[in-house]
């Protein structure tokens, strides 16, 4: 029986923020709207990622309709929590959508 070492919080919030990035539909994290959305560190901070319970991650999608994209979010999200044995929930805000893709949609 392995025992894996736990992950840094800088790397696994940095490693959250990577995929989400990369997931088609997803132009940017966002800060949030009200109170600023970020998960700080010794060093630094990444906007638009909070790892509390549920981790929450906000985005700017740059395509429509939306579920599809929040979905895929949740699931990149998911698939790199889980890399690191973590099974908490996920939360998917779209604070923001690029207007380019509502006038590609009209």
């Amino acid at each position: 029986m392995t025992t894996r070492a736990p992950m840094r919080r800088e790397d696994l919030v940095r490693a959250l923020a990577e995929a989400v990035e990369q997931v088609p539909g997803v132009a940017r994290l966002h800060p949030g709207t009200v109170v600023e959305v970020a998960t700080h560190f010794a060093g630094g901070k990444v906007v638009g990622v909070r790892l509390g319970d549920p981790v929450e991650i906000h985005i700017v999608a740059d395509r429509v309709p939306l579920p599809p994209v929040a979905a895929e979010v949740a699931a990149a999200t998911r698939r790199i929590l889980a890399a690191a044995g973590d099974d908490r929930q996920v939360t998917v805000v779209v604070d923001d959508v690029v207007e380019a893709a509502l006038e590609r949609r009209r």
